[in-house]
């Protein structure tokens, strides 16, 4: 009966554990609440109930495993990253079992052990994720995966199955024993610390590259307005001769001939690489320079842009959204027959709506909801996307994508005061 008890409240203390090291990596839905108390309730059970059936360590391996990705199907993220917390965080729990069992007694499989051992494999797995969640983790909620996560995933995966032969073979030395364990203990730490640089390096290319193209922005902003200015300067120069010639149609009553002479004069001062003029700085020289870029390579552009110059987005994620959205777009418009790209952009009671539909040549790469990357360097590519829709999500708004009959469309709504 003690064993049973024993069982219960340490598997519930785990379970309690298991859900704060998720929250580390995955963003927790409100609205979804219910659902995942209920799929951890899950996991405590069965885990409980193998347990108590079999007392099996490849049992309980393979039942662990299985309920923890299923808990991850709760949350927003790649699949691969799923994958490597489940096996990541299951290779401390292992680690920290091992290393309190063989530190009471030599424990034999099927024997029984010092209950002790148990709870203090929870306090290791609640320092570990203590440990993770205040001073390895500091950037949480990614919605991607670092690259070469293929290698960090084969660490906890070698540290599981050498755990697993240690503890099968039944070796006699409690002190070696205690050493391997703390040892994959200690390299599994450092992977969380690892993969916590390589998304925080991955992070810090991403801005790089954001501000590179700001600043290209920035500049080819500048030659449009200057392209402006040295037209508006030469219209003042012949405003002169202007106004005699309307004045002469004018005294000969001639309307049709006012009518298109104002319309020639409109035209000259119209600016084609001037697609956006709403007085934001930072939205204007971004959208002129990526349609910029977009006239150079495809045979039709087409924008319709109504925004406010005193619209509440921050440069930074709006660079996020145009930036790769209309760089995407761009690079599939290009592989198209028909070469041709068209972004909606209105502004409407405090929500920004975009719409923007390109040309593709067929090719898409898809897996369930998620449009993976065509490119040959996959490791560094396929998260624009993700990104942007992280940056939607942070302002509540909504995000759409359609593909058909060779035409790729993404909607966004923002609420954007």
């Amino acid at each position: 009966m003690f064993d049973v008890i024993t069982a219960i409240s340490t598997n519930l203390f785990r379970t309690c554990i298991l859900k704060k090291f998720m929250h580390v990596f995955f963003q927790e839905e409100v609205e979804n609440k219910k659902k995942e108390n209920l799929l951890y309730v899950l996991f405590f059970t069965a885990t409980l109930v193998i347990y108590l059936l079999f007392h099996f360590p490849p049992a309980n391996i393979i039942t662990n495993i299985l309920m923890m990705y299923l808990v991850t199907q709760m949350y927003e993220g790649e699949q691969k990253k799923k994958i490597l917390v489940v096996i990541l965080v299951y290779s401390i729990n292992m680690s920290c079992d091992v290393f309190a069992v063989y530190s009471f007694s030599n424990y034999i499989v099927g024997e029984d052990y010092n209950e002790l051992a148990v709870y203090v494999t929870i306090l290791l797995f609640s320092i570990c994720e203590f440990l993770v969640e205040r001073f390895i983790i500091t950037k949480r909620k990614m919605t991607f995966t670092p690259p070469h996560w293929s290698v960090l995933i084969l660490i906890p995966v070698i540290s599981i199955a050498l755990l697993f032969f240690l503890l099968m073979s039944n070796l006699n030395n409690r002190m070696v024993l205690v050493v391997i364990s703390a040892g994959i203990l200690l390299i599994n730490m450092l992977i969380f610390y690892l993969y916590h640089a390589l998304a925080d390096t991955y992070l810090k290319l991403e801005e790089t590259a954001l501000f590179e193209r700001q600043l290209a922005s920035y500049s080819n902003q500048l030659d449009v307005l200057m392209q402006s200015e040295e037209k508006v300067t030469a219209l003042r120069h012949d405003m002169k001769h202007h106004l005699n010639e309307l004045q002469m149609m004018a005294e000969r009553d001639n309307k049709q001939e006012i009518v298109t002479y104002i319309q020639n004069m409109q035209m000259y001062m119209e600016n084609k690489n001037e697609y956006s003029n709403s007085g934001n700085k930072e939205i204007d020289s971004l959208l002129n320079y990526m349609l910029n870029k977009a006239q150079e390579v495809l045979d039709k552009v087409e924008c319709k842009i109504n925004i406010p110059k005193g619209i509440e987005i921050n440069p930074f994620d709006f660079n996020i959204i145009f930036g790769n959205l209309l760089d995407n777009a761009i690079l599939a418009a290009t592989h198209a027959n028909d070469k041709w790209l068209s972004v909606l952009i209105r502004y409407e009671k405090g929500m920004l709506f975009i719409d923007v539909k390109n040309s593709y040549d067929g090719n898409l790469q898809k897996r369930k909801n998620n449009y993976l990357t065509t490119k040959q360097e996959k490791e560094n590519h396929g998260i624009g996307l993700q990104n942007v829709k992280r940056v939607v999500s942070n302002y509540h708004g909504k995000m759409k994508i359609f593909d058909q009959n060779n035409i790729f469309e993404v909607e966004i709504m923002l609420y954007a005061q």
